[in-house]
This record gives C-alpha cells, structure tokens and sequence, in this order.
C-alpha cells in the first residue's frame, strides 16, 4: 500500500509493515526505502522512530536494554518514545502508524 498526502514538502507515504501479529519482538528495526526506522510500541501505541540522531545526525543503534544510544556521540533515547535521556531538549523523530485490520501501516516521509 502507497498512497501520498501533503505538499510537495511534506510529502508522505503510507506503508504496510505487515500483519501486527508479525512484530512480536520490539523495538524492531524496518527499512522504508532508504531510510531506517525503529517500530516501537508505547503507552500511545504504536511509532517510528527514525534512526537518524537529532543531534548532530548521527546513526542511532539499539545497543541498550532501555534505550538507543547515537554512535556519534553516545547520546541516549528512551525506546518508548525517542526522548533523549541526556537533553531533553531532543527527541527522535516520530511518525505515525495505525492498526487497520490487523495490519500496521506507518504514515513517513517520502524519501
């Protein structure tokens, strides 16, 4: 499923990750085109979290039982939701994704 909304800066796509039941592990790492994104699931339900550290854009890695940790300059994410524990000043960012018929579908940019 592709479907495009928002403007030609905005633009979004929507993805079928596949049957929920599917993700029975997370944080789960997927591949949307050439962009990497964490599935995780909290108490707002299901979300991406892109990989990609706020801070300086470095490559954020699951190496932690409680969080994602940057490779650049070791700053840490709650795997929940993307805050960081060492600033709060910054989050991952994060994307939608709704559950449709036993299906999970994000809403991401259009890379």
């Amino acid at each position: 499923m592709r479907q495009i909304s928002g403007s030609a800066r905005s633009k979004k796509v929507r993805v079928d990750l596949g049957e929920e039941s599917a993700f029975t592990e997370l944080p789960k790492l997927v591949k949307v085109g050439d962009a990497n994104y964490f599935l995780v699931k909290g108490s707002e339900g299901y979300r991406m979290l892109s990989t990609l550290c706020p801070h300086q854009g470095g490559e954020v890695e699951e190496v932690g039982e409680d969080v994602f940790v940057c490779d650049t300059h070791g700053y840490e994410y709650e795997k929940s939701d993307g805050r960081c524990v060492n600033n709060p000043s910054l989050r991952m960012k994060v994307f939608l994704v709704t559950q449709q018929g036993g299906r999970l579908v994000a809403l991401v940019p259009d890379e």
